[in-house]
């Protein structure tokens, strides 16, 4: 398939079924939706942004994308991943969970990297095989405050970018975390309470802030569309 010259980078979008806790106007219908964040810093750093839907084939998909970020969202829901509910939190539709599992086989069939947002990080790492804190405050006594909040990071390793030992002050705004690691992964960085808020594996990578919404985003996205332009990691 003929391709353009700028790395074509796939984004999942947020679902609505029209009865979510997004309101639209008209009949009730299931919509997706994105921030305007993530396609304006991937076009600024030379990437084409493409948003991806469950219509699309997933080997066009596939074949097409050089990169794919999932981007951030509601909580997952944990009857998914066999555990009761915690919260009474929103959370995304079952549709998008389930879409996502075929994607992210399809990516690692194809060798497509990954970039796992908040939300997208915490699927990755489900995916593979780990676990979630459902809420922050109730699992990691004297936290930093992970909603609504900017705090540092530590690089424990090289992360887009980022070398090992740096610190980063992150746009951060989630109240669920990985807690254990997936197979195959390794943490990237930690928030000072020792949150995970980087990890990388499996020719993927995940980060639990936003950086589209902060002074990270344009370097960390940047290395990321590069690392897809050269074709990811070869198995």
């Amino acid at each position: 398939m003929q391709k353009t010259s700028r790395p074509i980078i796939g984004v999942v979008p947020s679902f609505d079924v029209g009865e979510g806790p997004i309101y639209f106007p008209g009949p009730k219908t299931e919509r997706i939706y994105i921030r305007t964040e993530y396609t304006h810093v991937l076009t600024s750093v030379g990437a084409l942004p493409l948003i991806l839907s469950p219509d699309m084939p997933l080997d066009m998909v596939a074949d097409l994308c050089d990169g794919v970020v999932i981007s951030g969202g509601f909580d997952i829901d944990s009857t998914l991943y066999g555990e009761d509910p915690a919260t009474s939190d929103p959370v995304e539709p079952i549709k998008r969970f389930m879409w996502e599992e075929r994607l992210i086989a399809a990516c690692d069939e194809a060798n497509v990297p990954i970039l796992g947002i908040c939300y997208g990080m915490q699927r990755l790492n489900l995916y593979y095989g780990g676990t979630l804190f459902q809420d922050i405050n109730g699992a990691v006594a004297g936290n930093v405050g992970h909603m609504e909040t900017m705090h540092s990071v530590l690089f424990r390793q090289n992360f887009l970018g980022v070398g090992q030992d740096e610190t980063r002050n992150i746009n951060s705004r989630h109240h669920q975390a990985v807690d254990r690691l997936a197979q195959g992964f390794e943490i990237a960085a930690l928030a000072p309470d020792g949150i995970i808020e980087a990890m990388e594996g499996r020719g993927h990578f995940g980060m639990q802030w936003h950086p589209e919404s902060d002074t990270t985003g344009i370097h960390m996205y940047r290395a990321f569309v590069e690392h897809c332009a050269h074709g990811g990691l070869q198995t």
